[in-house]
């Protein structure tokens, strides 16, 4: 473990230990540093959730309004916040705590084909459940509204902040494959036609926890995100990672509305990865994260 990373555990420790006496804390382990907060286990049963940044707040917030009410319509677990804790002068932000969710991350490369088969009903059936949640009650809880044309504004304003932030970074071949990949994405009037719902807005496979064995989901985490919007959203790395047949096998048991740009606009987010990762690293001046966004450019136009 790092230096700085060793430092930051013992302060989440101590923070941990006068927020929550009663928690005799046993075993404390890192299980990741991602790109908005720093995740422990706590005595294998524990998940506490820090901040790295003041922005990341209002997300959690969110969290902690939404997961609440929206755990009483989903039959796969969420996080339960049991633990709100508060900082102090060396960190000044909130954090959380809930009880581990069983099961193994979606991502396992042990899961084989005919579990993941088995599988796809049961991320309908998470879905069916998530996408038919009351948009009205979504937006009580401070989840924030996207009609269709809103929702093309959105991207307009990632596309505007691109063209300034990061087009320059790029060399005449990218920035032209880029600008007409964009382009074309918001000037097809056809995409923006869909039936807002209320969606995760980042179902990476990592985010969603399964028994293999048995074919269900034990839980979905990590709901900062959650946005009322583009339902094909969180179809994305279920095609990212396991391809259009397994995606086409979910949607077979999906009963939400598939509009006819469904497949144009997944491909549009599948192509959108890059420069997530681009504009998170300009905006955290991280070089790692620059890099790997070029990198993956350059992968995604040779294909």
């Amino acid at each position: 473990m790092a230096d700085q990373e060793q430092a930051n555990v013992s302060t989440y420790l101590r923070l941990m230990q006068h927020n929550f006496p009663q928690i005799a804390i046993q075993t404390v382990l890192p299980i990741t540093r991602g790109w908005d907060s720093f995740v422990l286990e706590v005595n294998g049963e524990l998940i506490f959730r820090f901040p790295m940044r003041e922005d990341v707040l209002a997300y959690l917030q969110k969290e902690l309004r939404l997961l609440p009410v929206l755990e009483q319509s989903l039959s796969t677990p969420i996080p339960h916040f049991d633990y709100i804790g508060h900082g102090d002068a060396s960190y000044p932000h909130m954090f959380v705590g809930y009880r581990k969710l069983g099961g193994v991350a979606f991502e396992d490369e042990s899961i084989t084909p005919q579990q993941l088969a088995v599988l796809a009903p049961a991320l309908a059936t998470f879905l069916n459940e998530l996408h038919s949640f009351p948009v009205e009650q979504a937006a009580q809880a401070g989840v924030q509204t996207h009609t269709p044309e809103q929702w093309r504004e959105r991207y307009q304003e990632r596309y505007i902040d691109l063209q300034e932030r990061i087009f320059p970074l790029l060399d005449v071949d990218l920035r032209t494959k880029s600008e007409q990949l964009w382009q074309d994405f918001l000037d097809d009037r056809a995409s923006f036609v869909f039936q807002p719902v209320l969606i995760h807005c980042d179902l990476a496979c990592e985010h969603i926890l399964c028994d293999p064995q048995r074919g269900e989901l034990t839980g979905v985490i990590d709901w900062g995100d959650a946005t009322i919007g583009d339902p094909t959203l969180d179809f994305v790395e279920f095609h990212r990672r396991h391809g259009r047949e397994f995606t086409e096998r979910v949607l077979a048991s999906y009963q939400g509305t598939v509009d006819i740009a469904f497949w144009c606009r997944l491909d549009f987010y599948l192509r959108y990865l890059p420069y997530s990762e681009l504009l998170y690293g300009s905006y955290s001046a991280n070089e790692k994260f620059i890099t790997k966004g070029i990198e993956g450019l350059h992968a995604m136009f040779r294909e």
